[in-house]
């Protein structure tokens, strides 16, 4: 029973815990309230969201090394700023802006025969839109829907509770995946990563109910049944499973190890908070069905 790069991991996960719950939870903006109210946390996800498609284009200049794929940080910049100052388009406006914009780059990079036009176009776009969906999702962690199912807690770096205790369920949730899988694992989960089992998964599953279960309890909001705890759980340990899963067939495509090496011992951006990534829009829609039943 091995666990590789652990040491590296740690040397990571140890100094990022308490950098993470301060940016998360820090209550100021970076900004003038006059301009728009940024706080570190939603810059943390920008940058994580900017990072994450710079490593996606990465993997996709391996394919077709001569592009314009840098378009698309345009866009993304532009829709953060829209985002941040509440001058959003409607998202069929905003993906038909990308989707003219990697037309451009297909048609004014990709003259060549062999390049596959439709291959690579299709590729750029799907990659951007999801990772702007999923860090639009993260963002809106910030508002109200979410926020009004947690307590409100006084001291202001307690404020983000709600925030920690999904980022809390999702890691455990990939680290019990590793570590159960890599000392009990027998059964191949799926074949598009060899290494992931159906022990693993299980226990990932199993680590992120408990988590979110507990930690609803003692931070839900009170007219909230204390049940909700056990389904938000689930919909991290099956969502953070399909994200890990998710980003694995993205690396298998590209035949890359890794999504990149920014993170020691852990791979790059997509490699380790694909999970939490993917997971977002889920949490978002329990928030908004859940605030409409309720009546929050």
């Amino acid at each position: 029973m091995t666990f590789p790069n652990i040491g590296k991991r740690l040397l990571f996960v140890i100094p990022a815990i308490p950098v993470a719950w301060w940016i998360i939870n820090a209550p100021f903006s970076i900004t003038p309230t006059w301009i728009a109210i940024i706080r570190p946390g939603h810059l943390l996800i920008v940058v994580l969201a900017i990072l994450a498609a710079w490593e996606y284009i990465g993997m996709l200049g391996l394919l077709y090394p001569k592009n314009g794929f840098w378009i698309c940080y345009i866009w993304l910049a532009l829709h953060f700023v829209m985002y941040f100052c509440d001058i959003q388009l409607p998202h069929y406006a905003a993906f038909w802006v990308l989707l003219l914009l990697v037309a451009i780059e297909a048609f004014r990079w990709g003259r060549l025969k062999k390049t596959r036009r439709w291959m690579r176009a299709s590729l750029l776009f799907s990659g951007v839109a999801i990772i702007y969906m999923c860090a639009a999702a993260l963002l809106n962690l910030y508002n109200d829907a979410f926020q009004h199912l947690f307590r409100i807690f006084r001291p202001p770096m307690l404020s983000q509770l709600g925030i920690c205790l999904v980022v809390l369920a999702v890691c455990l949730c990939d680290s019990a995946a590793y570590f159960v899988g890599s000392s009990l694992g027998k059964h191949r989960l799926s074949i598009i990563s060899p290494h992931k089992t159906i022990e693993g998964a299980i226990g990932g599953f199993a680590a992120a109910v408990i988590t979110a279960s507990i930690g609803w309890w003692f931070l839900a909001n009170p007219v909230l049944p204390r049940g909700l705890g056990i389904l938000l759980g689930v919909l991290i340990g099956i969502f953070a499973q399909i994200g890990d899963l998710f980003v694995s067939l993205m690396k298998r495509y590209f035949r890359v190890k890794d999504s990149s090496a920014l993170i020691p011992g852990h791979g790059g951006i997509l490699d380790r908070f694909g999970s939490l990534f993917f997971t977002a829009p889920a949490i978002s829609i329990f928030s908004w069905i859940v605030g409409r039943l309720v009546h929050l």
